[in-house]
């Protein structure tokens, strides 16, 4: 009997090793992932991702691509060019679902809203009360650009009195290097830029100011989620982890990025990666996994889309973003 136990234990483990050796062996499914515009500190959770293991431990082989802007990759994506896009700004997001770009969002990759106005900290602009009488930069088209107007809006300021200077990024974080305007609307993850080049920043948030709206979400397009859920569930949860591990070591994270981008910055790779580490979560999910997509920050952001004339009122948010792949 005893020696028949042992039999029995050497077959299952044997089993065990060959289930194993199976699964090592099975080819990975290669996928694409293309960024909502080009590589920057904040893509340092996915190159730590991959360095851990965790697309692999998944049966992923992602290839990261850079991106053009959010509308761009959202194209993409939602014509099946790009299996995901990530970093996609969800307010940019909400409004093209909303005309009917067949894709939807399966994770907050940041929950939180990262649209801001930057100012030097020793002429900080910390209200909206503040921005009466300044020069403010924006870029046409952008989100924070296109949302500037509903923070004025939302805290009884006169559009009026406050100056918007049109430019081009690059153009419009020199304007603020140089004292030629007073602030910029942006994301938050700017502030490392600006920081590394000698200036002190204050951000002051959209999202404390009445204009909450999601930060950046993980979309497929809808063919892809009913013709590959299986893939789509690895995929998020690959990244779930990717976003647990860096918010554990970001040091870490940013030296994965450093690796894969060497010719970027390594400090400001490091201040970005810190900067949107922060807003993983937003209030709505702070005791939720990581990466858990908000309805109410969805409806906050679609509301003050409506305000901002991008989006039609009513629009049912609940079609375009799902929690189902998010492992709790």
């Amino acid at each position: 009997m005893k020696h028949l136990k042992q039999v029995l234990a050497l077959g299952i483990a044997g089993a065990c090793l060959a289930t194993a050796a199976f699964a090592q062996d099975k080819p990975l499914d290669k996928v694409s992932m293309r960024y909502g515009f080009i590589a920057t500190g904040n893509d340092a959770i996915w190159t730590y991702g991959i360095e851990k293991g965790f697309f692999k431990a998944e049966g992923i082989d992602v290839e990261l691509r850079e991106g053009k802007g959010s509308a761009v990759t959202a194209q993409t994506v939602a014509a099946g060019t790009d299996d995901f896009g990530v970093d996609i700004d969800g307010g940019t997001f909400l409004s093209l679902a909303a005309k009917g770009l067949p894709a939807t969002a399966v994770l907050a990759s940041v929950a939180s809203s990262p649209v801001v106005v930057l100012s030097p900290m020793d002429k900080p602009i910390k209200t909206p009360a503040e921005l009466v009488g300044k020069q403010i930069a924006i870029t046409a088209g952008d989100g924070p650009s296109a949302l500037f107007p509903v923070l004025l809006q939302r805290n009884k300021i006169d559009v009026d009195k406050v100056t918007q200077v049109n430019m081009l990024p690059g153009p419009k974080l020199t304007s603020l290097l140089t004292g030629r305007v007073d602030g910029v609307a942006t994301n938050i993850v700017i502030q490392a830029t600006l920081e590394a080049k000698g200036m002190k920043i204050y951000p002051m948030m959209y999202s404390s100011f009445g204009v909450a709206t999601p930060g950046q979400y993980l979309i497929t397009s809808n063919a892809t989620l009913a013709a590959k859920p299986e893939l789509v569930r690895r995929m998020v949860h690959a990244m779930q982890k990717s976003l647990a591990a860096t918010a554990a070591d970001p040091v870490a994270a940013a030296d994965s990025f450093s690796k894969v981008y060497p010719n970027y910055d390594k400090a400001t790779a490091l201040g970005e990666v810190k900067l949107v580490a922060a807003l993983f979560r937003s209030p709505s999910t702070k005791d939720k996994a990581f990466g858990t997509v908000s309805i109410d920050d969805a409806k906050a952001g679609a509301e003050a889309l409506t305000a901002a004339g991008l989006v039609a009122p009513g629009v049912d948010v609940a079609k375009f973003i799902t929690n189902q792949f998010i492992a709790p």
